[in-house]
């Protein structure tokens, strides 16, 4: 028998079924990874107080079909008062936000943007917390589109571009579910 096997407490991992199969999940993030969640959740948290629609942090797992995939998303935005259970959210989130770090790359990227994509999650955005980007994806016909891609630039990274590149910078975007929502990138990566 393997002793690393038996060494490793497999309850102190969370996990995730995507598929069927079963993805262990790395319980504590790094502080800028949970820095990143609290501002996201803190954005929509202020924005939704009383409306219909909710914000979780990885604090809920979120059944999108019966017995195959549960998922336990970084922020996910639950609009479905009646799809919450005693063991979570049995439903699809109308959008989630990945933070990637570099054991979930892969998984969020690729493994998750096709499982939301097939499910129908209405806005997907994966947060690269060390190059400071958010890519957004909106369901279009049944298929992820990008967006656009935001960045937040230091200052010597600005002093590099162009007059015409600086122009191009958005430093402000919206989501595709709540049109007059206005998201400062910064607050992100405060």
């Amino acid at each position: 028998m393997n002793v690393l096997a038996n060494a490793i407490d497999y309850d102190y991992f969370k996990e995730e079924l995507i598929d069927g199969k079963v993805h262990l999940m790395s319980p504590s993030a790094s502080p800028i990874h949970g820095r990143i969640i609290g501002n996201v959740y803190f954005v929509f948290k202020s924005y939704l107080k009383g409306k219909t629609c909710q914000v979780f942090t990885d604090t809920i797992d979120v059944y999108l079909d019966e017995h195959n995939n549960k998922v336990i998303p970084d922020v996910s935005i639950l609009c479905d008062e009646s799809k919450f259970s005693k063991r979570g959210y049995e439903g699809v989130p109308d959008l989630i936000v990945e933070i990637i770090s570099p054991s979930s790359v892969i998984r969020d990227r690729k493994v998750k943007f096709q499982l939301y994509e097939k499910f129908g999650v209405k806005e997907y955005w994966i947060i690269d917390p060390i190059n400071k980007v958010i890519e957004q994806y909106v369901l279009n016909d049944g298929k992820y589109r990008l967006e656009e891609i935001y960045a937040q630039l230091d200052e010597c990274e600005m002093d590099r571009l162009s007059e015409s590149d600086k122009n191009n910078i958005k430093t402000t975007f919206k989501t595709s579910i709540f049109k007059e929502l206005v998201i400062n990138v910064s607050d992100i990566f405060e």
